[in-house]
């Protein structure tokens, strides 16, 4: 298990790739290898959508494309047809998760279960989301994000998931009236594929 605290996304994205390939292990996911830390648990202080790092590193078409995830696409063809994060938050089998958040939230606030799935087990069978599980808590008037992700691509993708879930924290904080706090961003698999791992190291020197 490893834990880092930083202030913003791109520093948790730039620094999470640095442990990957210092103390990643060299595991194989079918016939790709790849190297891998197991529980790698990020603190971010104050996660910004709009962050200096990710705007000169991040590459921009995954980014749009996680947000249409998040926010826009019912189903993802890329995923076979998967449903999207969208569909997961705001219309799981006709719910509003992130509706039924706020509203628990207001009704009360200290309250320790604003939790959500992404997870549908009876349809989630060649796909299983990444991000798996997102909790929301309002500490110091302050809305505290947490989220469990199964395994992340560090190398290619885990900047995009974070502006997202800061976009949907920013989208909650707004909707109750407090201010946006932390993000804990818990990643089971944090890993980077070989075929990433040049282009992670040339990023890494420009910003050692």
């Amino acid at each position: 298990m490893k834990m880092l605290r930083v202030e913003s996304i791109g520093e948790a994205w730039i620094k999470s790739c640095d442990i990957i390939l210092k103390e990643g292990v060299n595991i194989k996911d079918g016939n790709e290898g790849l190297k891998e830390v197991m529980h790698l648990i990020i603190e971010i202080t104050k996660p910004d959508e709009k962050d200096e790092i990710i705007e000169k590193h991040g590459n921009k078409k995954m980014i749009e494309w996680m947000l249409s995830n998040f926010f826009q696409k019912l189903t993802i063809r890329e995923l076979g047809n998967a449903k999207s994060y969208r569909s997961r938050l705001f219309d799981y089998k006709g719910k509003n998760q992130i509706e039924w958040v706020v509203k628990k939230l207001k009704r009360k606030p200290e309250s320790k279960s604003a939790t959500i799935s992404l997870l549908i087990p009876n349809e989630d069978e060649s796909y299983i989301p990444c991000v798996s599980l997102l909790d929301f808590k309002i500490r110091n008037n302050k809305l505290v994000l947490t989220t469990l992700c199964r395994s992340i691509d560090f190398g290619s993708k885990a900047f995009a998931n974070l502006i997202a879930l800061a976009k949907l924290q920013k989208l909650v904080a707004g909707e109750l009236g407090v201010q946006k706090g932390e993000m804990i961003f818990h990643v089971v698999s944090a890993h980077i594929y070989e075929k990433d791992v040049e282009r992670v190291k040339q990023i890494l020197k420009g910003e050692g």
